[in-house]
């Protein structure tokens, strides 16, 4: 009986939860490929660092086998034949090309302005990106962003990365907020499942993958880039825009 009406009580809440307008007063954002389109810039690296052991990097490969994951996981996967050794050197080759790469790298489209406006609206601004900091920091930089977020949270913050909800309920415990009062803006089906197993309502872009696999994996809203019109009713209204 007291189980019972604890379920009853619990279904009056989510129902009074759901009646209320949707409110947001912090912007989560990923950083690679939702900032910046660095996967460009990633694949472009693998592709150089792998070649000389035979390995072609295309797209399909880069997206199955590299996306998302620990680079020393992915060289052990796919050089065992390498000792250790040489394979922390080939790691720390392929950041040192990739940190080249992205200092000259550009924002998407519409991400200052969209950024500005937020601002302006009273939004706070927070960084939730499985890269390393150190990695983070060189792709900021040049985006002019590198003071834009508080908090932020890198992979050295965290033991579990995306998809795990892990870098988010660490970001919403250094905001001192909740899942319900924040929105992320992820481009990954895993980030897009991060944010919202950790209770935040998810915009992912479309920059990686297609609209669909993102939808799948839970974003209430698929833009292409951050000139979407649509963006400018979210920060006026996010209820009439997220559902």
């Amino acid at each position: 009986m007291a189980a019972q009406a604890i379920t009853y009580l619990e279904q009056i809440a989510r129902n009074y939860l759901k009646a209320q307008p949707f409110m947001a007063h912090y912007l989560f954002f990923d950083l690679d490929g939702t900032l910046s389109d660095t996967h460009d810039l990633s694949r472009a690296t693998w592709f150089e660092i792998l070649r000389p052991h035979g390995i072609d990097v295309d797209y399909d490969f880069y997206h199955e086998r590299l996306h998302g994951r620990d680079t020393p996981d992915v060289l052990a996967e796919l050089l065992p034949e390498m000792d250790k050794a040489a394979r922390q050197d080939l790691h720390a080759h392929q950041a040192a090309r990739y940190r080249d790469r992205t200092r000259r790298a550009a924002p998407l489209p519409g991400v200052t302005p969209f950024l500005d406006t937020a601002r302006e609206k009273g939004f706070k601004l927070a960084l939730v990106t499985n890269a390393p900091e150190a990695d983070a920091l060189e792709s900021l930089i040049p985006l002019g962003l590198d003071t834009a977020f508080e908090p932020r949270v890198f992979k050295d913050d965290v033991s579990k990365i995306k998809p795990d909800a892990e870098p988010y309920t660490l970001a919403l415990s250094r905001a001192g907020i909740e899942g319900h009062d924040a929105i992320a803006f992820e481009d990954s089906p895993r980030g897009v499942q991060a944010a919202c197993a950790a209770g935040l309502t998810a915009v992912a872009l479309v920059t990686t993958h297609h609209p669909q696999a993102l939808r799948e994996a839970g974003a209430s809203l698929v833009i292409g880039d951050f000139s979407d019109p649509i963006l400018d009713e979210l920060l006026s209204d996010p209820s009439a825009v997220i559902i």
